[in-house]
């Protein structure tokens, strides 16, 4: 097999990844480390840097030895790099992150969940240079606040997917914000955000009509916030509700009856009782709708159309 790129195709082999496989993704510029993340290095993420300016995509997750020193090399040497995945990479900090977004500014995808040391500081940064940011997972960076996300918000319109779970210093405000800022968005985590009321969760189904799936696990909500999604986000897939102590019957009766994409209601450890799980059956058995268009619920790109556009 021929390479025009011997020195990262041999990296690859080495770390034992197949040679066809080796050489699709120098092909597609796109390197997945993933299935040998005990055994990657500052020393190997930097040669591939190095010897691959076009890198566009790399996944790093569970890399947990690399540094500052890696994501540094990617953001010096391969400037149209547009997603990188380093959940948990937890030894990473804000540093490398700042200089990624200032080098980088065409990244669309970023993944930092579980980076215990990223603050503000460098989500502001991400947020600022790099504006076409489609999704940004930032599960359990424990620093975040109301500020990171609120210049999300402002900076990102074309934000489609958030990760805030675990981010117990979120409040309402953010995720108003988000509602005013992204309504493109269709996906949002916010699990185990107990400063998060009905309050915000109502504004975003009202901003947002395209979430499809939203996570709400451990939140202080009431059914009153579930009949809002139900009634405003005709195309939801996805819900989880478990751990939210208010939820009853109520909930799960609005969700049924309003969203027919549904395939997944996750209720554990709520007020809902037999009606409720016997909908969720039911709803299980339905016959399944083919996806939806992207955007189906912009109303010729200016804006959510109102509840009704689907009938």
């Amino acid at each position: 097999m021929t390479t025009s790129n011997p020195i990262v195709f041999q990296i690859l082999r080495d770390l034992g990844m197949p040679a066809d496989e080796a050489l699709s993704q120098l092909k597609s510029n796109t390197i997945d480390l993933d299935p040998y993340k005990t055994s990657i290095t500052d020393d190997i993420v930097i040669a591939i840097a190095k010897n691959l300016t076009g890198l566009t995509s790399i996944n790093l997750i569970w890399c947990e030895d690399i540094t500052d020193n890696a994501v540094i090399a990617i953001a010096e040497n391969c400037k149209g790099l547009t997603k990188i995945n380093l959940c948990e990479c937890s030894i990473i900090t804000s540093a490398s992150i700042i200089f990624l977004a200032e080098s980088c500014s065409g990244l669309r995808w970023i993944d930092i969940g579980g980076c215990n040391n990223i603050t503000d500081t460098a989500v502001i940064s991400l947020a600022t240079n790099c504006r076409g940011l489609t999704t940004i997972d930032l599960t359990a960076c424990c620093y975040i606040t109301d500020d990171a996300v609120i210049t999300i918000a402002e900076m990102c319109a074309e934000l489609t997917e958030i990760h805030l779970s675990f981010c117990r210093k979120i409040t309402d405000i953010a995720v108003i914000a988000l509602g005013e800022g992204c309504e493109g968005l269709t996906e949002i985590h916010l699990c185990d955000c107990n400063k998060i009321t009905n309050a915000s969760i109502i504004a975003l189904a009202e901003r947002c009509a395209g979430l499809t799936k939203i996570d709400l696990w451990e939140c202080y909500i009431t059914d009153s916030t579930i009949v809002s999604i139900a009634e405003n986000c005709a195309g939801l897939t996805e819900i989880n509700l478990d751990d939210c102590n208010n939820i009853t019957d109520a909930a799960i009766i609005a969700l049924v009856e309003n969203c027919e994409y549904l395939k997944e209601i996750r209720c554990e450890r709520t007020k809902v009782g037999v009606e409720g799980r016997q909908l969720i059956q039911e709803m299980k058995l339905r016959p399944k709708h083919p996806p939806l268009e992207e955007g189906w619920w912009l109303d010729e790109g200016t804006g959510p159309q109102c509840k009704g556009m689907m009938n």
